[in-house]
């Protein structure tokens, strides 16, 4: 009976683990880069590292040097390593299709829960500033739609302004994207069987 109360506890964990949306979170700032891991509610710190007291290095003991015994000719027992024969590009162009067609279900798959993109742009003159203004604002608003069509995006806010006091161009970046392992998992398993039928498919195209 335990053993069945641990087994459904293993299975509770598994299939929680699963369920729970599981991403990164990147934050960019005057502090410099900051990387987290999302584990449902749960934010683990992955950069920077948290710095732990130093222990006092113990005054190590003199090693005894031991007479070395002069080498034998390395140039005589090394052997040069066999060159890599390469497949044909065209065996290899068959499985692109399938590959672009994962990633984009994997895309899909994915949720930006927030992007927040704020860049200051620094310079003195105000014509030329005003002109790199102009450019930058072109690119965000033709990078915009892109974006939406590629990702699934909650919530987001890009802003361009100028800065006329710094003294060179700064960027804050906070953006957080997480999935649901479970989609993951069935859209893999689902292309991972393509892949193989695809793959069975071209070897016996290639023995007959």
């Amino acid at each position: 009976m335990i053993a069945l109360y641990i087994l459904l506890g293993v299975l509770g964990v598994i299939l929680l683990v699963l369920i729970l949306p599981m991403g990164v979170r990147l934050n960019y700032s005057a502090n410099g880069l900051a990387l987290k891991l999302v584990l449902g509610p749960v934010r683990l710190t992955l950069i920077p590292r948290k710095k732990g007291k130093k222990k006092e290095k113990k005054p190590k003991k003199p090693k005894k040097t031991k007479e070395k015994k002069p080498k034998a000719n390395a140039s005589a027992s090394t052997k040069q390593p066999e060159q890599k024969k390469g497949g044909k590009l065209t065996g290899l162009l068959q499985y692109l299709p399938l590959l672009f067609e994962l990633i984009g279900h994997f895309r899909r798959r994915l949720l930006m829960r927030h992007l927040v993109v704020l860049v200051g742009l620094a310079g003195d003159d105000p014509c030329d500033l005003a002109l790199l203004y102009g450019k930058a604002s072109g690119a965000v608003g033709a990078a915009i739609p892109l974006l939406e069509r590629a990702f699934r995006i909650r919530r987001r806010d890009i802003q361009i302004f100028c800065d006329f006091l710094a003294d060179e161009t700064e960027v804050y970046v906070d953006l957080e994207v997480v999935a649901c392992p479970l989609r993951l998992l069935t859209v893999s398993l689902r292309y991972g069987w393509k892949f193989l039928k695809t793959m069975w498919k071209l070897n016996a195209e290639k023995a007959v």
